[in-house]
């Protein structure tokens, strides 16, 4: 990325093309901002101009000297932010070029800690929350707030209308969190004061329990038993949400990623995307039949076991490069959306009154394993690679309304 100079295709009110700094990154994606000069069109030179561009001109010295010293701020940020390993946009580059003492708005922060952001699933997040924060003001004609115009007025505002926009407490939550995350690094990086904190003096909304969605043994039996055309997308849909439960509800793009150099001997070994540990699982009867399906399929040079993600993309998943983060990220989050509109579509097939999606094999798995196994929760916990008992607990509780159901019932039977 790097900072350069040129010239407005249009002409202002006074007859003369104003020079423009031009700010653009490797993907093509610029911004422009005004450098406060306008020449004639015949006295600017934007290329092999030796910092000489703008010549035939009164003042050129000063002005080449002026344009010189600016461009030199922005290409300092880059530099700087380069140097220091953190991600960099054309918007970041000219906030901290034309920052002053005056303390930022919360629609600039927001946009300068996401331009710092490398992981792409981050960005996306605090993204949604700035998204949501700017429709809340523009409707409550609130205006561009900085940090100590908030008061606990106008975060039960930002509340309420993400309620009325029918966001699950969940999310609501989310959302909050994240703005009150922004007062705390506002706060660490001394913009505010700790008196600032707003947070204090408001009461953070509770996320409601819900009951994680689940299919019986017999729903994963009807599930299974649709039939499709070999070698169709909702086969592949149905293949993968049983592979995924065969490998104790292993993550979606663990699935989507698997590669058939995993497969070794008798076992399947990956990888984790989540947590970098190694998961390593017997090939038991039910996951050979499913490998052998994918490999009746499979194209010659093919090095993903589950035929749907772009193998070119997928090979970025280790890579640093934030452009590569996104690219992949985006791939997933698409091919996951395909998937779980297949999922839907064998779930009204088998009659079964459930919003499927392939995070339910997982729950899936859980629910069946612990009533499987009598109810070892270590088993579970090891299987589902949850680092404590307490988190398989917890997991587990939010599973089974089935078990209290059946103890309630011949409790109260007469």
């Amino acid at each position: 990325m790097k900072a350069a100079l040129e010239l407005s295709s249009k002409k202002n009110s006074d007859g003369l093309y104003e020079i423009y700094i031009r700010i653009q990154d490797n993907l093509g994606k610029k911004k422009r901002v005004k450098a406060n000069y306008a020449v004639a069109k015949n006295q600017f030179k934007s290329k092999k101009h030796n910092m000489q561009w703008v010549r035939n001109h009164p003042n050129a010295k000063k002005v080449n000297a002026d344009l010189k010293l600016v461009l030199d701020e922005y290409n300092d940020v880059v530099l700087m932010t380069a140097a220091q390993k953190k991600s960099i946009t054309p918007e970041f580059v000219i906030y901290k070029a034309t920052k002053t003492n005056e303390l930022p708005t919360i629609k600039q922060y927001f946009e300068t800690k996401i331009a710092q952001m490398l992981e792409y699933n981050q960005r996306k997040g605090y993204t949604q929350v700035l998204n949501n924060w700017l429709k809340y003001t523009k409707e409550g004609k609130l205006g561009d707030l900085d940090f100590k115009q908030i008061d606990v007025q106008i975060l039960k505002g930002f509340e309420n209308f993400l309620y009325k926009k029918e966001l699950s407490s969940g999310t609501v939550y989310s959302n909050l969190k994240r703005l009150r995350s922004c007062f705390n690094m506002a706060i660490k990086e001394q913009i505010i004061e700790v008196g600032d904190y707003i947070f204090r003096a408001y009461t953070m909304p509770k996320v409601k329990a819900t009951q994680k969605e689940k299919l019986t043994l017999e729903e994963l039996k009807l599930f299974a038993s649709q039939e499709y055309t070999n070698g169709s997308l909702i086969k592949t849909a149905q293949q993968v949400f049983m592979l995924a439960f065969n490998l104790a509800g292993v993550r979606i793009e663990d699935v989507l990623t698997l590669k058939w150099e995993n497969v070794k001997k008798e076992r399947i070994e990956y990888v984790m995307v989540k947590t970098g540990a190694i998961n390593s699982f017997q090939i038991t009867p039910q996951i050979l039949s499913i490998l052998n399906y994918f490999k009746s399929i499979k194209s010659e040079k093919a090095k993903l076991i589950v035929p749907i993600v772009d193998e070119k993309i997928a090979l970025l998943k280790s890579s640093k490069s934030e452009v590569d983060n996104e690219n992949y990220k985006k791939e997933i989050g698409r091919k996951t959306a395909l998937i779980n509109k297949f999922l839907k579509k064998i779930g009204e097939d088998a009659v079964i009154d459930k919003k499927i999606s392939t995070h339910i094999a997982r729950h899936t798995f859980a629910s069946i394993a612990i009533k499987k196994s009598n109810g070892d929760i270590n088993f579970v916990q090891n299987a589902l690679k949850h680092s404590n008992a307490k988190i398989t607990q917890v997991y587990l509780a939010s599973l089974d309304n089935d078990s209290m159901d059946s103890k309630m019932n011949d409790v109260t039977s007469l």
